[in-house]
C-alpha cells in the first residue's frame, strides 16, 4: 500500500485523478463487485494494468473451485477486462496492459496429441507443479494480450 500511496501522491501533484480500489483476484465475486463499484463512479478508465504474480504457491483451490495460481494470475484479470470492456471503449483512448513473464515460454497447454487441454490450467493436486502452474498462467496472459479484439476498436492491448 505504501508504494501505491507514493504513486498516487506523486500523480496528484500533476493534476492527475488517481484512486486506488482493491479486489481479490482469487474470488470472482470480488472482481464482479469491483467492476460494479467502478462503473457506479461513472468515470473514465484510460489505463488498466493487469499485473499479478502469484508464484510458487502450494496447490489450492479458490472458493470458485479453480487452481489458485491460474485464477489469480490470469482468470481474475481476464474476467475484469471483460466486465470493464464497455467502460474502456467509452474512455478511448484506453489501454489494457497485461504483465506476463518470460517463463511463459517454458510450458504449453496442449496434450500429447497437440490439442488444447484446458484441464491443465486448473490441474488436480496430483498433477500440480507450482512452477508449471505459474508458467501456464503467464502463457494465458500472453495469449490474451495478443487477442485481436475486433469489437474493441478503441482499446489497444499488448504483452
Amino acid at each position: 500500500w505504501f508504494l501505491w500511496f507514493q504513486a498516487i501522491s506523486h500523480l496528484s501533484h500533476h493534476k492527475a485523478k488517481v484512486e486506488a480500489m482493491t479486489l481479490d483476484l482469487a474470488l470472482l465475486r470480488s472482481v464482479q463487485h469491483f467492476a460494479e463499484a467502478f462503473k457506479a463512479k461513472n468515470v473514465s478508465l484510460h489505463v488498466l494494468v493487469c499485473n499479478a504474480a502469484a508464484f510458487a504457491l502450494p496447490w489450492s483451490l479458490t472458493k470458485d473451485g479453480l487452481e489458485t495460481t491460474f485464477q489469480v494470475n490470469h482468470l481474475g484479470h481476464f474476467y475484469l477486462v471483460q466486465l470493464l470492456q464497455d467502460v474502456l471503449c467509452r474512455s478511448a483512448p484506453a489501454r489494457v496492459i497485461v504483465v506476463s513473464s518470460e517463463s511463459h515460454r517454458f510450458t504449453d497447454i496442449n496434450n500429447s496429441l497437440g490439442k488444447l487441454d484446458f484441464s491443465r490450467l486448473s490441474p488436480s493436486k496430483n498433477d500440480y507443479w507450482a512452477m508449471l502452474a505459474y508458467n501456464r498462467s503467464k502463457l494465458c496472459n500472453v495469449l490474451f494480450s495478443n487477442e485481436d479484439p475486433e469489437d474493441w476498436t478503441s482499446v489497444l492491448g499488448g504483452a
